[in-house]
């Protein structure tokens, strides 16, 4: 008797903390889903300080990720006018500073649903192709710096003695890239680059947010190396046709040197592309005509 009573009573005992247990993981599920998402700033915990290279300037070489992304200040951002619109915005694309007609256009081509480059198969480009989590690899060399990114397996070579934009350059996806240091920042100017990229949403890639811009997009980053483990990108595109003014945000960087490259061909596994993109295009969708 006495030994039937112990193990109902240890019976009883497992439920409650079972049920306890189910009850704590219910209430964090609740509490993680309701939780803001907020990007995790540049760690004020410096490491040891930026190796420097011959001349002086310090060293950008290595492996970088960026797990999440932090929007830049832009005192526009979210305040196109377009009537009806109240609290958060809907839409990725009305974060930037659009002009009217360019914020209509960017929210057309996201309901659209099938006008993101990604989806046929295009590149990223400059400067989509930055940000998340997807490592960069940085070589910096005398009179140049070496860009080698996981997305795409895209690179970029970039001439750091101050020299001017070649003149016949064509519209690419990666763009007409020079770059000089001013102080300890490598400012890289970027022109020439093609109207079928995106921008992404300065959160991240922006996977069918209707980000588009003109072929007049001027970008200009910014990079620096405040100390051993981190890289700050700040990015402004500048582009006087579909924009008010030009918008800045930024990629807090760390360290990653036991990250390794692989090879990442664009839509090489794809298995949705025949439901994603019609066989027959509308009549106004411009991008997927032209593929």
């Amino acid at each position: 008797m006495t030994q039937r009573y112990l193990l109902k009573c240890a019976v009883a005992a497992a439920m409650l903390a079972a049920l306890g247990l189910a009850t704590v993981s219910a209430q964090a599920d609740k509490n993680q889903g309701t939780k803001k998402y907020a990007p995790p700033s540049l760690s004020k915990d410096h490491s040891k300080p930026a190796p420097r290279t011959a001349d002086g300037h310090p060293d950008l070489s290595g492996m970088w990720i960026e797990k999440y992304g932090a929007l830049g200040t832009d005192p526009a951002a979210g305040k196109t006018e377009i009537k009806g619109r109240s609290g958060p915005a809907p839409y990725p694309s009305d974060e930037l500073p659009y002009q009217p007609w360019a914020a209509l256009k960017a929210r057309e081509l996201r309901d659209a649903a099938n006008t993101d480059p990604l989806l046929h198969c295009e590149p990223y480009g400059v400067p989509r192709i930055w940000g998340g989590p997807h490592p960069a690899r940085l070589v910096q060399l005398p009179g140049e710096l070496i860009i080698l990114y996981k997305r795409d397996t895209a690179f970029r070579i970039i001439p750091t003695d101050g020299r001017p934009h070649d003149p016949n350059a064509d519209p690419s996806w990666m763009g007409n890239s020079v770059a000089k240091w001013d102080g300890d920042t490598l400012v890289i100017d970027t022109t020439d680059l093609t109207d079928k990229s995106w921008l992404g949403s300065g959160k991240n890639a922006g996977e069918g947010s209707g980000t588009f811009h003109s072929e007049a997009l001027h970008v200009t980053e910014r990079i620096r190396r405040p100390d051993n483990d981190h890289l700050t990108i700040e990015i402004t595109d500048d582009d006087s046709k579909v924009f008010t003014h030009p918008w800045t945000y930024s990629w807090n960087m760390n360290l990653v040197p036991n990250e390794s490259m692989y090879e990442d061909v664009t839509c090489s596994n794809e298995k949705d592309y025949e439901h994603q993109v019609p066989d027959k295009p509308a009549a106004n969708d411009k991008s997927a005509a032209a593929n």
